[in-house]
């Protein structure tokens, strides 16, 4: 029963990131299409820099 539960809490753990993700990546593209594209092109290196962490931290480096 306490395997279950935190698998389901790493579950919501890795969609809560995903989202989060998203909605870096959205705001990027947002900064670079409407607003600048400077903003944007640093936005998107920003938003690389997030999924090579979570990547890492997330599946290669475990516990």
């Amino acid at each position: 029963m306490r395997r279950r539960q935190s698998r389901i809490v790493t579950v919501l753990i890795h969609s809560g990131a995903v989202v989060l993700l998203y909605l870096a990546f959205s705001g990027a593209l947002y900064l670079g299409l409407q607003v600048e594209p400077l903003y944007g092109n640093i936005g998107l290196a920003i938003t690389a820099v997030l999924v090579a962490a979570y990547v890492y931290f997330g599946f290669i480096r475990r516990k």
